[in-house]
């Protein structure tokens, strides 16, 4: 009888470990469904409290990166409303791009197998090409080219931004060359407000973890707002093809 408690003593305390070891994989299911249903920021949602079970779950932080980058599609699109009103589809979809980057990063600087990583810096130089930010997404393609030199799809990719960067840099070169031309005719109060603007242009947007989820939560309530007057207007859902990144 002695025994006979010792063994369900032992039970009752690995039980809640195992319950909590699973509750990161079960919130990765529920987004995964979310995901392939098309419920891209239902998913990130899943993703990100499986992520807070387990920080270090790097299945999720992959997963995350890929329904970050689907929403942002969404929002450029102009399929999913910008949280904000006063906020422009492209700078909300930026700022998408940008968590979903970080995620891939995450990934390929935190694991050793290489397949994976090679994908997470495909992945990072597609959510960098999105953002027009060239530099970095070559640099991811690069880095994924190393574990794969024969992988065509980021061969393409790397030649495609190497193209635009250098066109984004023609374009700034023949920018210049105008405003230097117009120099001697601008006031210095007008060169310090052209200054700045292209000071502003530059800049790359950021976000915190916070400001990340309270952002992701406006896009939820977005989203569930749209497929609310979709149903009234008796409008299909549209059905997201996706390929299986893990």
């Amino acid at each position: 009888m002695y025994n006979h408690h010792y063994y369900i003593a032992i039970i009752y305390l690995i039980f809640p470990v195992v319950c909590k070891s699973q509750a990161e994989k079960i919130s990765v299911r529920n987004g995964n469904e979310a995901y392939f249903s098309g419920k891209t920021i239902e998913a990130t949602n899943y993703y990100s409290k499986s992520l807070k079970e387990k920080p270090d779950y790097y299945k999720a932080n992959f997963n995350l990166g890929d329904a970050l980058y689907k929403t942002g599609e969404l929002i450029k699109a102009g399929k999913i409303a910008p949280p904000n009103k006063k906020m422009k589809p492209d700078s909300a979809a930026n700022l998408v791009f940008d968590q979903a980057a970080q995620q891939f990063e995450v990934v390929a600087k935190s694991i050793s197998n290489a397949d994976t990583i090679q994908r997470a810096w495909h992945n990072y130089g597609n959510s960098k090409l999105k953002q027009r930010s060239f530099e970095d997404a070559i640099l991811g393609y690069k880095k994924a080219l190393k574990l794969n030199p024969k992988d065509e799809d980021t061969r393409y990719n790397l030649a495609y931004a190497q193209r635009e960067l250098k066109k984004q840099k023609d374009k700034e070169k023949k920018n210049d060359k105008k405003d230097d031309q117009k120099k001697d005719g601008d006031k210095p109060e007008d060169k310090k407000e052209k200054q700045n603007n292209k000071q502003d242009a530059q800049k790359q947007p950021q976000m915190s973890k916070e400001q990340a989820e309270q952002m992701l939560n406006a896009l939820m309530n977005s989203e569930k707002k749209m497929q609310s007057l979709r149903k009234k207007k008796g409008d299909p859902s549209e059905k997201i093809k996706i390929e299986k990144d893990w």
